[in-house]
């Protein structure tokens, strides 16, 4: 075999190696675990130290999520375009958006995996993962038409689920939501 084809092997075996996603030489296999944002956590009174007296500015917010980049973007809400404060983390995406009222802070929705919220739930879980048999759920209205809306009782989050399959009809209940996939976390006061 000549060299430069003994070369082509070589390369050809690293491509066929790199996109089969095998390491042959790891030892074992490390899970990944979503990323988080150091002190930042969605509770009952807001995430991180943003809460109802909160100023609605992007300055304010900034300051109370450790520095966060915090920009104006717009969004679709209940069929109208309406412009909001959008966070983002570390990575560069996108992990809240907040809505004001009066020149303070009227709601906040988690849109990533990065912030955890009550009992360490995170955007991308199953309904089953985040303890959604402990919430009352009804079917979602507007942006979340054929999705669940779930609450625990006299709590101030509603945690919207994408349901698979689903397109309308009677909501599913129980066991039958427990692949539905948590899509965002909204906490309103």
């Amino acid at each position: 075999m000549t060299f430069s084809r003994l070369c082509l092997v070589v390369v050809l075996s690293a491509m066929v190696a790199a996109c089969s996603g095998r390491d042959e030489y790891a030892t074992s296999s490390v899970p990944i675990q979503p990323t988080a944002i150091p002190g930042i956590a969605l509770s009952e009174t807001g995430v991180g130290l943003v809460d109802q007296s909160t100023r609605f500015g992007s300055g304010a917010i900034s300051a109370a999520l450790n520095g966060a980049r915090v920009e104006t973007v717009n969004a679709t809400y209940e069929g109208q375009v309406i412009a909001q404060l959008a966070a983002f983390g570390p990575s560069g995406l996108q992990f809240a958006r907040f809505q004001g009222a009066d020149g303070r802070i009227s709601a906040i929705q988690i849109v990533s995996e990065e912030v955890p919220g009550p009992g360490g739930a995170r955007v991308g879980m199953t309904y089953r993962q985040t303890g959604g048999n402990a919430m009352t759920c009804e079917e979602g209205s507007g942006s979340w038409t054929q999705m669940a809306v779930c609450r625990r009782p006299g709590s101030a989050i509603t945690y919207v689920y994408s349901v698979p399959l689903w397109r309308g009809g009677a909501m599913p209940r129980g066991n039958d939501l427990n692949d539905a996939v948590l899509n965002r976390m909204i906490w309103e006061p």
